[in-house]
């Protein structure tokens, strides 16, 4: 009988439960590692702000162990971060000094050694200079860049240019700031200042990345060949994000709301924020006053505040399930301001089979086909339009989301996205089987 392989994912949070993009990601990896790949998944993992010990106890039955990494102390990330910002643009990126420990160093070389992984997966650019910890150790080292922060970077930079607004360069974090810092962290020199730098430090982090790992993943294969391409390295693979189709596909077919249009994602995230912003400063005006926009996840005080005088809004908040605030929304209205990779709710919208208005930056990766499986516009007055002619033409609607819908089906279900984990070294338990029945 084959031994199971044990696989370590290194990660800067907790992602149980799957409550955000990121957090689905890991979590179907993981899944997929063990029922597809015969794998034992082990956890070393930091708290997110807000995440307790509690989360760890809890841990899902695919996950065999999970240890928690202990977090710098306040000394030591100001020692971090005045080393990495007196660097300028040569330095590391800022956000890698946020966690940088040679204790938590010590504690990832010590779990690598004792169980002895044939993979260690380090999660996200921020926790790659650990690498230096296992470097020497006969395991395959994989780094889960999942997009290019460089390019997101570059964009919410061109956006804070343009409109002059942002939820701030810590994104959902900018919410645990408080006083004097809060105010410091939305100074929009401040936020330029450190966007142009991150932009250029991550840049230089992702074309080092394929020379120090094994392996590098990104979600989007468009961001892969992108990397592959300007560092001439053949180890860049893409593990398209996927959606579980089986989930959003079964119980009842969507039956829309009139003049209800849905915006999701989680509104402590600046990318979100902004999006919010732009619908409902350049679209709702457009597209008339007879809808109503339902914004569904987390949102701080600050922001529903910051729209409380605005009827055609209503949050929602955050829902364990979305499904069914997608299955009654007559249009899901999903204009990007900034990001890169793939955006988790367009293929949860597809699944579902809504139908779709969305940006160039919203389809990256994706390959919805304008006026076919989705609306794809840029500018406010094309979106606004496309979803007025969702509003008003019912059929149309109905052949935009079924057309979707199939591609969900055909390209994104995860089952097809993890048969790639070949590329980096798993054999499926198909194939050991069949080579077991050889021998």
């Amino acid at each position: 009988m084959t031994k199971r392989k044990k696989v370590l994912f290194f990660t800067d949070r907790i992602f149980w439960p799957a409550n955000d993009g990121h957090k689905v990601v890991l979590t179907n990896y993981c899944k997929g590692l063990v029922s597809e790949y015969d794998c034992d998944v082990h956890v070393l993992s930091f708290l997110e702000a807000g995440q307790d010990e509690q989360s760890v106890l809890l841990r899902p039955d695919f996950i065999s162990s999970v240890a928690l990494a202990n977090k710098p102390d306040k000394k030591t990330i100001v020692k971090n971060l005045t080393t990495a910002l007196a660097k300028g643009v040569c330095g590391g990126p800022i956000q890698c000094a946020l966690f940088k420990s040679k204790a938590v160093a010590k504690q990832l070389r010590d779990l690598t050694v004792k169980l002895k992984p044939s993979h260690v997966f380090i999660d996200l650019p921020r926790l790659s200079p650990y690498i230096d910890a296992i470097s020497d150790l006969p395991c395959k080292k994989v780094l889960y860049m999942e997009d290019s922060f460089s390019v997101r970077y570059q964009r919410q930079l061109n956006s804070l240019n343009t409109l002059n607004k942002t939820g701030g360069v810590a994104g959902k974090y900018t919410a645990n700031f408080k006083g004097g810092v809060a105010k410091l962290a939305s100074n929009s020199t401040l936020q330029k200042f450190v966007l142009e730098t991150e932009s250029a430090r991550m840049r230089r982090l992702e074309h080092d990345a394929p020379k120090q790992f094994d392996f590098v993943v990104l979600v989007s294969p468009v961001e892969a060949e992108r990397l592959t391409v300007e560092t001439g390295n053949n180890n860049v693979i893409a593990v398209p994000l996927g959606v579980d189709c089986p989930f959003y596909t079964s119980g009842p077919e969507p039956s829309p709301r009139p003049g209800v249009i849905s915006f999701l994602g989680d509104m402590r995230s600046a990318a979100n924020a902004d999006s919010l912003r732009y619908i409902a400063d350049e679209g709702l005006p457009l597209i008339g006053p007879d809808v109503m926009l339902e914004v569904v996840g987390t949102a701080s005080e600050d922001l529903i505040d910051e729209f409380k005088s605005n009827n055609q809004i209503k949050f929602l908040g955050r829902v364990e399930d979305t499904r069914a605030a997608l299955r009654s929304t007559s249009v899901f209205l999903a204009p990007i301001a900034y990001g890169t990779g793939i955006k988790t709710k367009i293929l949860e919208a597809m699944a579902i089979g809504v139908p779709i208005v969305t940006n160039a930056i919203g389809n990256e990766g994706i390959g919805l086909i304008d006026c076919v499986d989705a609306f794809v516009a840029d500018g406010a007055t094309g979106q606004a339009a496309a979803v007025r002619r969702l509003l008003d033409d019912k059929d149309l609607s109905i052949r935009l989301a079924s057309s979707a819908r199939r591609k969900a089906i055909e390209i994104f279900d995860w089952q097809k996205s993890l048969a790639n984990f070949s590329y980096l070294g798993f054999e499926s338990s198909e194939d050991a089987k069949g080579d077991a029945n050889v021998a």
